[in-house]
Parts: C-alpha cells; structure tokens; sequence
C-alpha cells in the first residue's frame, strides 16, 4: 500500500528550486489554482499526481523554464501558450504595448507585429484596440500554430508566413512592432537562455543585425507618417537613433523600462 504524502510535504522537497515556483508547478498538475494549493496543504496527493510533479520539478532543476513546463506564460492582460518554438514573453515587452496604445487611439489603423513569436503582442493589441486590423507575420511555421491557437476570439488579427516583412505589401501598414532578436552571440546571459530558440535571441553584428533587417524593410512597409516601433537591448539605443535619421525617420523616441533601462525606440517615416 502506497504512503499517502501531503501537500505540505511534497512541496517541501527541492528547497533549492523558489517555493512559489514549486507551488505553480504542483498547482498546474492538481489541475488548481496556486492560492488552492496553499490553502489546502494538508491535502493529500495520490501516487501518480506525485509522480508527475517530481518529473516536471526535475524538470525545473535541470533548468528549464517554468514557463515551458505549465505551457503557458501571463503577458500583459491575457494568458498565451508557449512551446519551445516560441520566445517566453517578458514582462518588459509589455513596453511596446502600453507605448503603442498610449500613442494611438481605438480608429481604425493597420498594425504589423514582425517576428510574433506566441503572438503576445498582436494580440494584445488587437484585444486592445477592437478598430485595428492586426497583422502579425513569422518565419516560423510551428510559432504561427501557437499564436494563431492563442489568437482564437480575437477577430481583428490576420497571420502571414515570411521573413521578416517579405509577405507583407508595400505601404501598406501605418504602425510596426517587432521585438526582434538582439542579443550578441556569445553573450554571458545566453547561457540562462538555452532552452529558448535562439534564431528567436541572437543576432550577428553586436546584436545589432536583425535590427537594422527590419528598420529597412519598415521604410517599404510603413505608410507616409508610419511609425516603427522596437524593442532592443539596453546598449543599443544610440546606435539605433543614428540609423533611424540616416534611413530618413523622424520624431525619435526613447523608451526605458521599470528597471529604467533602455529598452524601446519609435519614430516615424517622413
């Protein structure tokens, strides 16, 4: 007869892993809230509940995202499924979303989230802003399947395939998004990184490769008076002003974000 184990005592193991992480993981096997859980610690958990926790908490260890093995991370208001062919969203991305919505009002508008990932931004958005159309393109075909699973209900979002802005018609959109990779390859931070594709975090030349792809693709794709806006890493943002002006943008903005770190950058073409 199998020893019946608490709550309590399950999540007592691992003590090196953070108890709020042990907690979720434990939540999303019982099939719970995290707030359950913690009220209810001198339940017990039957034999393959156990089983699967420890596997999924091994898991962690070894460590994998938290957010890879729920399946699913909190952006903004809404909560996405991730996989591994998709980029975790961070919170600091949430920059982008709240900058764009402070600067365009619910009128009708054609938006361009490049590189969508999980889609967590175009969606956003485009729950956001019922009066947009939303395109949101990707060169991966197995993060458009998640993006467009997450984008189900929302009405206003259209998915394309490509590179970049290669599927996407000239002059057509008067506002682009993209948080492209920007991390220079052989960065220390990359090694905390490993289980998230890299064509999704690294670009060559400082970082900077991706960058400069799509401020000149955006000069094609952006109406007259469009606007770019994108997210970089935090010692790129000069080197970003001065390619903005030499590709004939405009009204130059600089965004840092809760950590007063510089993080975004918009202007406008014409």
């Amino acid at each position: 007869m199998a020893t019946e184990i608490t709550i309590h005592e399950l999540l007592a193991s691992a003590p090196e892993t953070p108890l709020l992480e042990r907690q979720l993981i434990l939540a999303h096997v019982l099939g719970k809230t995290r707030s359950w859980v913690i009220g209810h610690d001198q339940d017990s958990v039957c034999e393959l509940a156990n089983s699967v926790y420890e596997k999924r908490l091994e898991r962690r260890i070894h460590g994998e995202p938290v957010a890879y093995i729920l399946g699913h991370k909190d952006f903004w208001k809404h909560r996405f499924a991730v996989n591994k062919a998709t980029l975790i969203p961070r919170p600091e991305t949430e920059l982008l979303v709240e900058t764009a919505l402070a600067a365009f009002p619910d009128t009708t508008k054609t938006v361009l989230d490049l590189g969508t990932g999980c889609g967590a931004i175009a969606i956003s958005l485009a729950n956001e802003r019922p009066a947009w159309q939303v395109i949101a393109s990707d060169l991966s075909a197995s993060s458009l399947a998640v993006a467009k699973r997450n984008a189900q209900g929302t009405p206003n979002i259209r998915f394309f395939q490509g590179n970049w802005g290669e599927a996407i018609k000239p002059r057509s959109v008067e506002l682009i998004i993209c948080n492209p990779p920007y991390i220079e390859p052989g960065d220390e931070h990359l090694s905390a990184l490993v289980f998230e594709p890299s064509s999704a975090l690294v670009s060559p030349c400082k970082g900077l490769h991706d960058l400069h792809t799509v401020i000149k693709e955006a000069r094609d794709l952006l109406a007259d008076g469009g606007t770019l806006l994108l997210e970089h890493g935090y010692n790129q943002q000069d080197a970003l002003c001065k390619r903005l002006h030499n590709h004939g943008f405009t009204h130059i903005e600089t965004y840092s974000d809760l950590n007063q770190t510089p993080r975004a950058i918009s202007a406008q073409l014409g």
